[in-house]
């Protein structure tokens, strides 16, 4: 299972990004187990979503 660049890959990157927003620093694959994300979305998205979420964070 590969990130394929698709809409459901974006909305996926996009959504992990903003709970990783909402978690604050230190967020943890634990606490996105509680958003409802798989270990292989953590696994594959994780470090995309955590550039995407400082982008984010350092916009606001």
């Amino acid at each position: 299972m590969q990130p394929n660049g698709g809409i459901k890959t974006r909305h996926t990157l996009q959504r992990m990004a903003k709970a990783m927003v909402e978690v604050g620093e230190g967020c943890t694959a634990e606490d996105l187990k509680r958003h409802n994300f798989t270990p292989d979305q953590i696994r594959l998205f994780g470090p995309k979503a955590s550039e995407l979420a400082t982008a984010m964070a350092n916009a606001a």
